[in-house]
């Protein structure tokens, strides 16, 4: 007893499908129907109803193909099943974008990334981003920007300060809700080139931040054959040594050659290479890290971390322009 299935209504969350009574209904009364739904070859649906000819199945997912099979049967069994296959309609995103991050940042701009919303939760096909830029975090977007990738370069930003970005991703149906606003510091303006110099020290003007703070890092990095270091804030904080792991290290290495607190702040003048210890504030054991004497007719680049508060958050300035120690006499 084989027959025709029918669609005649497929929404995003339902669909309703419908069938002709068996033209041979053979020897005994036609009186139920099976019903069986597979979704990515998991059955989701076995029911068996009486003489209907159409019936409604909700719950399906948007953007999704389904196999539905239909078999008529009688007190005595069931005839052979019909199969088909019908696909749900697309629906605007149910979640938002995951891990918005930043994979460079300088004292004007913020380089963003994020990922598409959990792969249950797109509803058809991502076809663009609409990111939000705002001084607060639930405050109005002063720039928005509407990419098909996953990526915004946002410029014309201030230095060292807090901006928050949010992203909501669109199918062609509509868009879905906004992720929640996560905040990223700008880095701040680099130390300018050393003013002083001698075979084995560089004397920079430091930046002393104007805005509270409860200590920085002065990082320093032996520069190698002209090449331009990675961005400052591409480096984690366990990714800074110390100038003895560094001065083994057959690459140069960003150390940290000081540490100042807020209530240590002495001036702002700084001498890399002149034999000083400081301890780590956030250690809870001794950590001295040792400015060690520079190498005669090399160069160097500084970069500041501030540590703005007991959870960590912090901002970094530029790298300063490379500066060269004397030569050896």
């Amino acid at each position: 007893m084989s027959f025709h299935l029918f669609y005649s209504e497929i929404y995003f969350r339902s669909a309703e499908i419908s069938w002709q009574d068996p033209v041979n209904e053979g020897r005994f009364d036609l009186s139920r129907f099976w019903i069986k739904l597979k979704k990515e070859n998991s059955r989701i649906l076995n029911i068996t109803t009486g003489r209907v000819n159409k019936y409604e199945i909700n719950n399906l997912t948007p953007y999704t193909t389904y196999e539905i099979s239909v078999a008529a049967g009688n007190d005595y069994g069931f005839g052979e099943e019909t199969i088909t296959s019908f696909s749900t309609s697309e629906e605007a995103p149910s979640g938002p974008p995951l891990n918005i991050k930043t994979t460079s940042r300088s004292a004007s701009s913020l380089s963003l990334t994020w990922d598409p919303p959990d792969t249950t939760k797109q509803n058809g096909v991502i076809i663009s981003y609409t990111a939000c830029v705002s001084h607060s975090k639930k405050g109005p977007c002063f720039q928005t920007f509407i990419t098909s990738v996953r990526k915004w370069l946002v410029g014309n930003l201030n230095s060292s300060k807090k901006y928050y970005v949010r992203v909501f991703a669109s199918t062609k149906v509509g868009h879905g809700s906004y992720s929640e606003s996560k905040g990223f510091f700008t880095n701040e303006r680099p130390v300018e080139k050393a003013i002083a110099e001698t075979s084995s020290t560089l004397t920079f003007s430091l930046d002393i931040p104007s805005k509270k703070f409860v200590y920085f890092y002065v990082v320093a990095l032996k520069l190698e054959d002209g090449k331009e270091p990675a961005s400052s804030d591409s480096y984690k904080d366990n990714e800074l040594v110390t100038y003895a792991t560094a001065e083994k290290s057959t690459k140069p290495k960003p150390y940290v050659a000081a540490v100042v607190t807020s209530s240590g702040v002495d001036g702002n003048m700084f001498i890399l290479g002149d034999g000083r210890n400081t301890d780590d504030p956030t250690s809870r054991t001794t950590s001295d890290y040792f400015n060690g004497p520079l190498e005669p007719g090399t160069s160097y680049s500084i970069f500041q971390r501030i540590i703005i508060n007991e959870k960590g958050d912090y901002y970094s300035t530029d790298w300063s322009p490379s500066s060269k120690t004397g030569e050896d006499t």
